[in-house]
C-alpha cells in the first residue's frame, strides 16, 4: 500500500506544474501534428477536368487514376478553377480530356490529352504514371476493336465487355521493400513519424521526471517518507512506480490520440501496447538512474535534455535508419531508442505482431532492467547516506 501511496503523491507533483502537462501531452501532439502536415502536403494530387462534361470513358481514365497508391485525384468542372490551383501548386498536375473524347475512341481516332505541369511542382515526375493509366485503357480499347470485329458488337459494348473481363485480372504487382530487402504492407509516414516521436518524448518526460526525484530529496521529502513505516525498497519502488505511470499515460496517450484524431494506424494493438510498456519501463529505469547519480537539479535537467536528444537522434527518432551508413546502424542499436523504432517499423510498417518482435521487446527489458537495477542501488545510497 505505502508503495501506492507514494506513487500516487509523485503523479500528483508532477501534473501540479502546467509546464510537465506541456510536455506530456501538448507538444508530442503538436510536433505530430506539423510533421503530418508536412509529410500530408507531400502526396501529389492530379486535377483532372473533363471538356464538355465526364463520359464513360473519361470516367475510366479517372478511376485508373484514382486506383494508383499514394496519389490523390480532384475532379474540377471548371477549367479557370483548375488552372487557378495548378498555377498556385495546390495541385501537382492537371489532365485536360478533350471533348468528343469516347467518339473518337469509338471511331478508330487518337484522342489528345493534355497533360499540364509548372516546372516547380514536381509534375514532370507523374507523367509516366498517367501514361501507364492511359495505356492500360488503350489495351482494352485496343482488345475491344478486335472483339468489335469478330462479334459485331459496337465498340463502345465491346470494351466494356472487355474491361470487366479483366477488371479482377492483374498482370503485375509491385511490392515494396526497403534498402536492406524487408518488405513493407504499408507506407503510412506520418504513423510512422508519430512511433518516432512516441520514443522521443517518452524518454524525454523520464528526464524530465529525474530532475523532480533529485527535488523530493532537496525538498526533505524522500526522508520524511523514511520517517513513517514505509521501507527504503517500498520508497525506491513507489518512486519508480510514479514515473513508470507517466511514462505509460504518456504513451497510451499519444497513440490514443493519434488514432482518434488524424485517423493513423498503429497495427497490432498488443504488439503496440507491449513496445509502450517495455519502452516505459527503460525511461523510468533511466530516469531513475540519472536522478539517483546527479544532486543538482539544473544539471540534471541539462544532462538529461542532452541524453535525451542525443539517443533520438542517434536511435532513428529523427531522421529514418535508411540514410544511415551500415556501420553507425550498428552503433545506433547501443542506444534503447534503436530498438524500440525497430519494433514499431515491424508493427506499423509491416504488420508484425507480438511474434515478431520478441527480440526488441528482450533487448528492451533488459535495457530496463539494468539501469532500474543500477538506479535502485545508486538511489539507495543517496536515500540512505
Amino acid at each position: 500500500m505505502s508503495v501506492l501511496v507514494i506513487a500516487a503523491n509523485n503523479l500528483r507533483r508532477l501534473f501540479r506544474e502546467r509546464a510537465n502537462l506541456f510536455f506530456v501531452f501538448v507538444l508530442p501532439l503538436a510536433l505530430i501534428l506539423v510533421l503530418g502536415v508536412t509529410l500530408g502536403d507531400d502526396e501529389p494530387r492530379i486535377g483532372v477536368h473533363v471538356e464538355g462534361g465526364v463520359t464513360s470513358g473519361a470516367q475510366q481514365l479517372i478511376e485508373g487514376l484514382e486506383e494508383v497508391d499514394g496519389v490523390r485525384v480532384e475532379l474540377f468542372e471548371g477549367l479557370g478553377a483548375a488552372t487557378d490551383e495548378l498555377e498556385r501548386e495546390d495541385i501537382t498536375a492537371l489532365v485536360v480530356v478533350p471533348a468528343g473524347y469516347d467518339d473518337t475512341i469509338a471511331s478508330g481516332g487518337t484522342a489528345e490529352l493534355e497533360y499540364r505541369v509548372i516546372p516547380t511542382s514536381g509534375g514532370f515526375e507523374m507523367q509516366s504514371l498517367v501514361r501507364s493509366v492511359v495505356a492500360d485503357q488503350n489495351t482494352v480499347i485496343r482488345a475491344g476493336r478486335v472483339v468489335a470485329e469478330q462479334t459485331g458488337l459496337p465498340p463502345p459494348q465491346a470494351s466494356e465487355r472487355v474491361a470487366a473481363l479483366t477488371e479482377d485480372i492483374t498482370a503485375v504487382e509491385v511490392v515494396t521493400f526497403d534498402a536492406d530487402g524487408d518488405g513493407y504492407v504499408k507506407s503510412d509516414a506520418v504513423g510512422f513519424v508519430a512511433a518516432q516521436e512516441l520514443v522521443l518524448f517518452m524518454f524525454l518526460m523520464g528526464m524530465v521526471a529525474a530532475s523532480a526525484l533529485i527535488r523530493s530529496r532537496q525538498l526533505g521529502v524522500t526522508q520524511r517518507m523514511l520517517a513513517t513505516p514505509a521501507t527504503t525498497a517500498e520508497v525506491i519502488a513507489g518512486e519508480g512506480l510514479g514515473r513508470f505511470a507517466v511514462a505509460v499515460i504518456q504513451g497510451a496517450f499519444i497513440v490514443g490520440a493519434t488514432a482518434l484524431m488524424f485517423g493513423l494506424d498503429w497495427g497490432s494493438w498488443p504488439a503496440t501496447a507491449a513496445i509502450v510498456l517495455v519502452f516505459a519501463l527503460v525511461a523510468t529505469a533511466a530516469a531513475m538512474f540519472v536522478g539517483a547519480l546527479v544532486s543538482n537539479e539544473n544539471q540534471t535537467g541539462a544532462i538529461g535534455m542532452a541524453l535525451g536528444l542525443a539517443f533520438a537522434a542517434l536511435g532513428g527518432c529523427m531522421v529514418p535508419f535508411e540514410i544511415f551508413p551500415n556501420w553507425l546502424r550498428s552503433v545506433a542499436h547501443i542506444t534503447p531508442h534503436a530498438w524500440a523504432v525497430d519494433a514499431f517499423t515491424e508493427v506499423v510498417q509491416r504488420g508484425g505482431g507480438v511474434g515478431q518482435i520478441g527480440l526488441e521487446l528482450a533487448v528492451l527489458v533488459l535495457f530496463g532492467i539494468s539501469l532500474l537495477g543500477a538506479a535502485s542501488m545508486s538511489l539507495r545510497r543517496a536515500i540512505v547516506g
